[in-house]
């Protein structure tokens, strides 16, 4: 008997594991969304060359997977000193169901109990998605020759946002480690 489950918005942190998968995520943009998502059409060289730059370690990169464990929404946090930078994809099938959002909370509270004070987003003005998400959590947003900077300030982190995060970790790896095991079941061991 074969399970699937829904996409639900459980944003789970990558690894150098994941690489592999980011990268199928991202070839699997179009040339629009590409060009939405990077600021300009790329090609999957230059996306895999993109994957290939990311420090795991260092960097924040989150996803949201679909009922095979694909990769069907992620965003990537680059730290500079004391602000961060969100790049954020969702696949078109995908789209309007609150994985972007749920991303992009998921990289606020990460760089926020990082230490850092502040984030922003540059996008391409009609990137309509990414400034509707940008507005809903009060970044602000200045908007120059087709493209558009938002700003947000962080607060500082506490005990409590650490607990918050150490918290939705757990519970998004103890998923994603029950879908595997449905999707693929351990070998039945022999007598």
């Amino acid at each position: 008997m074969s399970r699937t489950f829904p996409v639900t918005a459980l944003p789970v942190r990558l690894q150098e594991s994941d690489r592999e998968a980011l990268e199928r995520h991202f070839l699997a943009l179009d040339a629009e969304d590409r060009r939405l998502r990077f600021g300009l059409s790329i090609g999957d060289d230059l996306v895999r060359a993109y994957v290939n730059r990311i420090d795991f370690d260092d960097h924040g990169v989150f996803a949201i997977h679909d009922e095979s464990q694909g990769i069907v929404a992620a965003v990537h946090v680059a730290h500079a000193g004391e602000s961060a930078e969100l790049g954020l994809s969702v696949l078109p099938g995908h789209r309007g169901a609150g994985l972007g959002s749920a991303l992009f909370a998921r990289a606020i509270m990460h760089v926020r109990n990082r230490g850092v004070r502040s984030v922003y987003v540059h996008c391409l003005v009609e990137n309509g998605a990414v400034m509707h998400i940008a507005r809903k959590n009060g970044m602000r947003i200045a908007s120059r020759g087709g493209e558009a900077n938002a700003h947000l300030e962080l607060a500082s982190p506490t005990p409590y946002s650490h607990y918050v995060e150490w918290l939705q970790d757990q519970h998004a790896n103890a998923v994603r480690a029950l879908r595997a095991m449905v999707i693929r079941p351990p070998a039945a061991r022999a007598p």
